[in-house]
């Protein structure tokens, strides 16, 4: 696969990436956390697809991504080695935000999850950044540091769809 063909699609992915993150501070901004856990786990599936991009590997799945991620970035040393489980958690606590009305999901919940998406993506960041494809993340990293930032207060539950 050429560079600029990986260059693409990285970026399409860190593109991604940035509206999850905008998208979250929105969701906490209006205490919707089964949207906020959602937004959450698309930037960490997004950033893990970039990642995976910067070194020409497609993940064809969800759990193909995961299973990419631990084979090329977590047992060769780059990430944690609790990256895959945290990750699979967090798809996890997606699924029951989308399609488990009955399942509480609390800021908490969201203030826990956050605090590894924030990590996971900045290493994310540094790895593509320290890469050869030349892409620049500034956009990702403010859209970051505001979800960073946002405050998370409980208004109650944020049980619906929105």
């Amino acid at each position: 696969m050429d560079k600029a063909t990986l260059r693409h699609e990285v970026s399409n992915n860190l593109t991604l990436l940035e509206e999850e993150l905008r998208s979250f501070a929105a969701n906490v901004g209006a205490g919707l956390w089964r949207k906020s856990v959602a937004n959450l786990y698309y930037a960490a599936y997004d950033a893990t697809c970039a990642l995976l991009w910067s070194k020409g590997i497609k993940a064809e799945s969800h759990e193909g991504a995961q299973s990419m991620l631990s084979l090329h970035f977590v047992k060769a040393g780059a990430m944690p080695k609790g990256t895959t489980k945290n990750l699979s958690l967090l798809l996890s606590l997606r699924h029951s935000a989308d399609y488990k009305g009955d399942v509480s999901i609390s800021a908490q919940d969201v203030l826990e999850q956050r605090k590894w998406v924030i990590g996971f993506v900045k290493s994310a960041m540094d790895i593509i950044g320290a890469g050869s494809l030349g892409i620049s993340a500034t956009a990702v990293l403010t859209a970051l540091k505001d979800a960073e930032r946002v405050a998370i207060k409980e208004h109650g539950e944020g049980g619906g769809r929105s």
